[in-house]
Parts: C-alpha cells; structure tokens; sequence
C-alpha cells in the first residue's frame, strides 16, 4: 500500500513524524511519500493544487491523504473518494470538490468521528487498515455530499478575458496561475492572446521549457501538474513583478489578466 500525505503542518515541528509514527503503528508496511507539507497554513486553494497536479503520477490504488484543516469541523469525519484509479481521502472541508468538481461521482463517509487531530488520524489508520483487507470496497460506506465552498480552480471568464489568480510561487520564484491547460484551450477557441501581469510587461506565447528564452527574460509555460506559470529564465518571476499567493480572505490581491483578441 502506498500513501501520499499532504498537510500545512511545515517542517519547524514534530508533526509530520508524528503522524507518520501514528500511522505506521497500525500500517507497519505501509510506504509513505511525502507529497508536500508546505501548504501555507489554512491555504485551501493551494492545498488542492497541490494534489490536482500530482495525484496522476502515481500507480493505481495509491492513497492520497489529506492533512490539511482536520478540525475543519468539529467533530472530524473522514470522507473518501475514488479518482481515476486512485483514492483521496481527506476530512470535510471542501477539498474534495473544491479539487475535483467534474470528476466527483461518490464520495463515501468512514463511519466515525474524531474531536482532535491524533484522535482522526489514528481512526484514519484504524480505518485504511480495515478497508485495505475488504480489497478496498465501498458497499459496506455511507455514501456522503462533501462540504461545498466558494472558491475555484478557475479563473474569472470574461468574453474576451479571463481574470486569474496566483495560487503558488515555487522556491525559484515562479508564480503559477489557477488556469490549467484544458481550461486555457477552451476558452482561447484559437485566438491570439495577450498576457498582462504588470503594467508594461506582457507574454503572448506559450513555451515548452524555460530555456526557450534567454536568461532574464521572462515567459509562461504549462508546468508538469498542468497549469499555466510565469517564469523568468534563472530568475524569480516573483520577486520581480511583485507577485505573491492569493490570499483566501483578501479583499484586494493581484489579478493576473489575460486578453483573447
């Protein structure tokens, strides 16, 4: 069995190790891969990029689990459900359609519930322990509607426009967009575009690698998760332009404009 964990626990305190330690002690072999423990706290919308773009490369019937915002609500349940082949388990707090809002047929409910973080992770363990030896059946779940929230993985869609979002900087200073590639064909309908991310400096092609340009210069690509980034050649984009993570509860935050002519 393998287990992605994914969490805004970071890396100053114990608390990773913990739950590895808690898991192990009723999956004692288990593989365990980080997917990343660098959300930024209470971060929702990046915490789905964060599984959106991964989750796919991993082999069929791997766990993906969720740490991020347990106590989302109190008591915790733990809700699942099956993703092209793999199973994403997480507590309800809208990750689930929040992250995949056209591939969401059933989600199921575990049936407990938890009044703290050791007390759901170790029901959790119990739990993927129990399922994995009914060969991870759904009969014996309750079928279950996640909690729905307000934000998206999309941008604003404007007739000839789309108004997108920073949803994460890379530690090289690239600042990825919510706008996956899929999404960014479909609304192009072949026309020529135009990229504005601050006043004087527009991108108006996509490349395939950051070498396409010299060192310095700016472009946007589609990274490997699939969604488009802004970049600068052996530079940080970020620290450049200004940029920084769109903040769940800002009032004002940068908009990255995109125009279709």
């Amino acid at each position: 069995m393998i287990i992605t964990l994914l969490s805004d626990f970071g890396g100053q305190d114990n608390f990773v190790g913990v739950a590895k330690g808690m898991l192990l002690q009723h999956l004692p072999d288990v593989r365990i891969i980080d997917l990343s423990h660098e959300v930024m706290p209470f971060h929702l919308l990046q915490c789905s990029y964060f599984l959106k773009s991964a989750y796919t490369y991993f082999p069929p019937q791997t766990i993906h689990l969720s740490l991020f915002d347990i106590m989302h609500q109190k008591p915790s349940v733990l809700l699942l459900s099956e993703i092209d082949g793999q199973y994403i388990v997480s507590a309800d707090n809208s990750l689930l359609p929040l992250t995949f809002p056209d591939k969401l047929k059933h989600t199921y409910k575990a049936g407990f519930e938890a009044f703290s973080y050791p007390e759901w992770i170790t029901k959790t363990a119990q739990f993927l322990r129990d399922w994995a030896a009914k060969d991870f059946s759904f009969d014996h779940l309750t079928p279950a509607e996640p909690l729905a929230g307000s934000l998206s993985l999309k941008p604003f869609v404007r007739a000839d426009s789309l108004e997108c979002q920073v949803i994460h900087v890379d530690q090289y200073g690239n600042v990825v967009l919510n706008l996956s590639r899929t999404d960014f064909e479909q609304y192009r309908k072949g026309r020529e575009f135009r990229i504005y991310f601050s006043r004087n400096d527009v991108i108006n092609q996509i490349s395939i690698d950051y070498a396409d340009v010299p060192e310095g210069d700016k472009l946007c690509l589609f990274n490997s998760g699939g969604f488009l980034e802004l970049a600068i050649n052996k530079g940080s984009a970020a620290q450049l332009f200004g940029l920084s993570v769109m903040r769940d509860q800002q009032l004002i935050y940068q908009k990255i404009k995109i125009n279709f002519l």
